[in-house]
């Protein structure tokens, strides 16, 4: 399988290809992007990443310029091109260059780039994870709402960097508030007195896809699960732990600031649930993701 990307509808090798460096996404960050994977070469839970990736224009003022259908055929055009086996997938749009070449933060409207990364897919799921809490804040959602998912990530590299001069493989950052958010690229929960429990949107997160799902599996298992805002002071009596994103589905988390909570495999709880995940996972792949797929090729 090759690294492939697809710029703008054009197919290149990934080591070829490049935007302007008057690009804004290049310039300022200034990007939207969404990361799937597949499975059976099918994106798990496009239509939610279709519709965030849009959410997350809408929250920075770019206007998509393409449909659902035409960005699914670049996908699985640009999938093709880079061979068999199951694919990391990230679309990225960029505001462009705009109609002048000023290297300034006023922008003129534009066509957006855009651009479709295809690899294959990290073997990373179900991945153990040690977490350390680290002094950086997230950014405040009234600054640069982190439910945007922007290509501005130096919060997160940071975050992540101070995480590791400590030994761990995760951070875990706090708002301005003092409540938990989320990890550098995957949502948080814990489990508290018997419940899953996962920070609200409005303490300044990103709506994983994958924490969306669980929220609505967990209920729908009759297993307690809950939105609400969590302290540093939760997160050290925790029972339980683990992060959950795209490429993770759910990952335990193993130690917290060097105290170990529980081996690779997670704890009871954790291991119940990602039986859970995978049922659910692979019914959804069958009933919804591959029809409706196979569904925007044909349309």
């Amino acid at each position: 399988m090759e690294n492939v990307c697809n710029i703008n509808g054009s197919l290149v090798p990934e080591a070829e290809a490049t935007v302007s460096v008057l690009d804004r996404g290049f310039l300022f960050g200034d990007s939207v992007y969404e990361v799937v994977r597949t499975v059976d070469g099918v994106p798990f839970a496009w239509p939610e990443h279709w519709q965030r990736l849009h959410l997350s224009a809408e929250g920075i003022a770019l206007q998509l310029d393409l449909d659902e259908a035409t960005v699914a055929r670049r996908v699985a055009e640009t999938m093709a091109a880079a061979g068999d086996g199951e694919h990391y997938v990230r679309v990225i749009v960029t505001r462009g260059t705009g109609s002048a070449p000023n290297i300034d933060l006023d922008y003129a409207p534009g066509p957006p780039t855009w651009v479709v990364m295809v690899r294959p897919a990290p073997q990373v799921a179900g991945r153990p994870a040690k977490v350390a809490l680290v002094p950086r804040l997230r950014n405040d959602r009234r600054a640069l709402d982190p439910a945007a998912k922007s290509g501005n990530y130096l919060n997160n590299v940071l975050g992540l960097a101070e995480a590791k001069q400590r030994g761990a493989t995760d951070c875990i950052m706090l708002n301005r508030d003092g409540s938990l958010t989320e990890a550098s690229t995957s949502n948080l929960f814990v489990r508290l007195d018997g419940t899953w429990c996962t920070p609200p949107l409005q303490a300044g997160i990103l709506a994983g896809i994958t924490r969306g799902l669980l929220l609505q599996w967990l209920t729908e298992a009759g297993t307690p699960v809950a939105e609400r805002d969590l302290t540093a002071d939760d997160l050290r009596r925790a029972d339980e732990m683990f992060l959950s994103s795209t490429l993770r589905n759910v990952g335990p988390v193993t130690h917290l600031d060097d105290r170990e909570l529980c081996g690779p495999e997670g704890g009871p709880s954790t291991r119940e649930l990602m039986a859970l995940f995978d049922e659910r996972f692979a019914r959804r792949m069958a009933e919804l993701d591959a029809p409706r797929w196979r569904a925007l090729q044909n349309g």
